[in-house]
């Protein structure tokens, strides 16, 4: 029985959920309650200001802090006071609360996330000189869970656990009014709101933001552009809720949206990638038209699958659409780090055949980008490397037997020459079939740069056996690796075959496997410089026997 997989659709947007893993034991405690009187030798504070500043002593502990907030409503910036807030020398916005935490969870004890509030009121001319912003995080691994995170500038504070502790807005006119500005790296929120109108800012500046079951009340200019938003809700009060998004996009999956957007909505201001798979839009307007952004540029990648507007199907178009199709993945451009059966994997890795050049992988920006090839591939759209070591793997059904698997990766490099790499360093691309992600064990092709050659790049193939790589036919002289360049690899009985392709010219490598296996996964392997030396792929597909 043959099976293709056309890996467009059929594998789209595979991660492990952010909360399923264990809670990491916490070592230090703070509790905040604002019906206590603060005593720092119990670590109990009156005020959640108190507690995070008490907190800024763990910044640099490797181990966990837990700052538990009882129910309540803690106001971070004294809305009762009428001195109106300015920047700091050194902000070009006013802050209420500027700290340093670290390895940090924020933990409402209820529930409910409506009963434990962090609040402030205040907004562009409003209160303050500037957007004024109620907190900024400085620090990495800073988790949030059931709490509600509110700017009540243009917002009524509704608080039903004690009707006495409400307020009304400062202002019904509309003006920059956030929340949270953060420098720092890997933040999650699960169970939390965050409320406000124009400029929301959840962890806004934070390189990547896990959202889980959180709700999300804004108009423009509001959202997290590196964020990930997992079954959670919004109500969008205007047409952008995206000034921009980062290079890797943001993703949706599993989300409630309600706009209350007369005509269209748009999810961008500019042209930015965005993600959106299984998500369910509700309208005010019957007649709402969604699209990406007023003006996409093609070197933005937006894709949505499984959509629906009002309980009927919405198939807003990809973009880009042109110059060709897009047939790459369906995958958030982030890191995918675990390897589990039927899901990819994104990531950087050094492979132990580059120990002798002196570069390392970098955590620090996704693995791989969506974007444009430059110079040789130049108009050329797909999946680039972002960094050094970029690795893309799929790792099969561990249910099912693979025999004979057939691979079709279309690809440009960047080189116009043909010499596909920055230098003969120990830089190449290779491109593996019948593999075991968890071994790194399988066959593949090799295209690499050495001293020979100027304008074309050696090819030969190899076998990875528990991630050490070996030669199993000569290396041939290749002069195909540029624009349009097309690749077959088949794996039939025991015969590994390869056959390149640009334009009319063909090039065929073949090769005895010794060692048959039942595996089925991919591996695209790139140990080049990026950049003008990056390659791009365009298009990539499987079958199986």
């Amino acid at each position: 029985m043959r099976k293709s997989l056309v890996l467009l659709l059929s594998m789209c947007l595979f991660f492990l959920p952010v909360w399923a893993q264990s809670r990491d034991t916490a070592v230090h405690t703070i509790y905040v309650d604002a019906t206590k009187e603060t005593d720092v030798d119990r670590c109990v504070f009156s005020s959640v200001n108190e507690a995070l500043r008490y907190a800024e002593k763990y910044a640099d502990d490797s181990l966990w802090t837990d700052v538990e907030i009882s129910p309540g409503v803690y106001w971070i910036d004294n809305p009762d006071d009428t001195e109106v807030r300015k920047p700091q020398p050194g902000d070009n916005t006013p802050y209420g609360l500027k700290v340093k935490l670290s390895k940090t969870r924020l933990i409402g004890m209820s529930n409910n996330p409506q009963e434990v509030v962090l609040a402030c009121n205040r907004g562009q001319t409003q209160g303050a000189i500037g957007n004024f912003t109620m907190l900024y995080i400085t620090g990495d691994d800073v988790v949030a869970e059931n709490l509600t995170f509110g700017n009540y500038c243009n917002v009524d504070l509704i608080y039903e656990r004690d009707p006495k502790l409400s307020r009304k807005k400062r202002a019904e006119a509309i003006v920059q009014a956030q929340l949270i500005l953060c420098d720092g790296d890997r933040y999650k929120a699960r169970n939390c709101r965050f409320i406000s109108r124009l400029n929301l800012c959840p962890f806004v500046g934070a390189r990547h933001v896990e959202f889980e079951e959180c709700y999300f009340e804004c108009t423009d200019d509001a959202l997290c552009g590196t964020g990930v938003y997992r079954h959670c809700r919004f109500t969008f009060f205007s047409s952008k809720p995206f000034y921009a998004t980062s290079p890797q996009g943001a993703v949706f999956e599993d989300c409630d949206i309600h706009s209350k957007v007369q005509g269209v909505q748009y999810l961008t201001k500019v042209s930015a990638p965005v993600t959106m798979r299984n998500c369910r839009w509700t309208s005010d307007d019957p007649s709402l038209k969604i699209e990406w952004t007023k003006k996409p540029n093609p070197k933005h990648l937006c894709l949505m699958e499984g959509c629906t507007l009002n309980g009927i199907p919405l198939d807003v178009p990809p973009t880009p659409d042109v110059p060709m199709p897009v047939t790459t993945p369906l995958l958030p451009m982030m890191n995918i780090a675990s390897v589990a059966s039927g899901r990819w994997t994104l990531d950087a890795y050094k492979p132990s055949d580059t120990k002798d050049y002196s570069w390392g992988v970098s955590a620090e920006r996704p693995a791989w980008c969506y974007g444009e090839g430059v110079d040789g591939a130049e108009g050329c759209y797909g999946l680039v490397p972002n960094v050094r070591g970029a690795r893309l793997m799929y790792t099969g059904n561990a249910d099912e037997t693979y025999q004979n698997q057939k691979l079709v990766v279309a690809l440009s490099p960047c080189k116009s020459a043909g010499q596909g790499f920055g230098s003969a360093t120990g830089q190449y691309l290779d491109l593996c079939v019948k593999f075991d992600t968890h071994t790194l064990t399988g066959y593949g092709l090799r295209f690499i740069r050495t001293p020979q050659y100027d304008r074309a790049v050696e090819v030969y193939l190899v076998e990875y056996e528990n991630g050490n790589i070996v030669p199993v036919c000569s290396p041939e002289k290749c002069v195909l690796f540029k624009k349009g360049c097309r690749v077959t690899l088949s794996a039939k009985g025991s015969v590994l075959t390869a056959t390149i392709e640009n334009g009319e010219q063909t090039q065929r490598l073949t090769a005895t496997m010794n060692h048959l296996t039942a595996f089925g996964g991919i591996h695209i392997q790139h140990t080049g410089t990026v950049g003008a030396a990056a390659t791009v792929i365009q298009s990539i597909n499987s079958s199986y026997e």
